[in-house]
């Protein structure tokens, strides 16, 4: 923070990607006016054969075809409030039997995710994936994505889910709030709310009128909002405006 403070004094003006990073620097000391948000722009995903994909994922798995599929991707970090996750898959679990959630990512805390995955008894439910470089085509082939972090920039993650057409449940925080809104394209849950969360996600994998319109209104979100080439433009008349000045 010193550092940054000390050239946010130096410098012309200053670009983040959502207005949660804002609104942290501003609360640090730096003036939140001296900002201009550009969001981080997404390549839209190619017409994928997603059901061959996803039966592919089931076998590899060892699961019937019926499977509902929740997933999260991620480091396995304190703020990404992965343990959140496991306790919302055991409430599901309460209530029905065809939910699996996959947790795609590696970090410090994977062994001791591990051992509670193992305390609440739900190995059965909740599959750690690790690293995996086909993230992208396994997110494509979920029912729901989930991110429960405490505090997020702009999420890629969710930003690929949205453009997959994958109904989102998100914890409702800033960075978050920039992408979901809440009942169009997605659903927020309070932070920490692992009840919430599990809720919201019954309502999708419950309805699938309910998940298709969130998923068809998120792939629209990230067309008009959220493409590369809008990203590019908007840097573009950013770094004039400052040659102009």
């Amino acid at each position: 923070l010193a550092i940054d403070r000390y050239l946010a004094k130096r410098t012309s003006g200053l670009v983040t990607n959502s207005r949660g990073v804002v609104e942290y620097y501003a609360t640090h000391g730096i003036d939140a006016d001296r900002f201009t948000v550009i969001p981080n722009g997404i390549d839209l995903p190619d017409q994928r054969p997603v059901g061959e994909m996803r039966q592919v994922l089931l076998q590899a798995l060892g699961l019937p075809e019926q499977t509902k599929l929740v997933g999260s991707v991620g480091r396995l970090w304190p703020q990404k409030r992965i343990k959140d996750l496991i306790w919302a898959a055991d409430l599901i679990k309460c209530i029905r039997d065809d939910v699996h959630v996959l947790i795609i990512g590696d970090g410090p805390l994977r062994s001791s995710l591990e051992n509670f995955q193992r305390q609440v008894k739900i190995e059965d439910r909740v599959h750690f994936l690790g690293e995996r470089p086909d993230a992208r085509e396994i997110i494509s082939c979920l029912d729901c994505f989930w991110l429960a972090s405490d505090y997020e920039g702009q999420s890629n993650a969710v930003m690929e889910a949205m453009a997959a057409g994958v109904p989102v449940v998100a914890s409702d925080i800033p960075g978050n709030r920039d992408l979901v809104v809440d009942g169009s394209t997605g659903f927020l849950f309070e932070t920490g709310d692992r009840a919430g969360l599990a809720q919201k996600t019954e309502s999708i994998l419950n309805d699938a009128s309910i998940a298709g319109k969130l998923g068809e209104n998120a792939v629209e979100r990230m067309k008009s909002e959220f493409t590369t080439s809008r990203m590019v433009a908007a840097y573009e008349d950013y770094y004039s405006g400052l040659l102009e000045e």
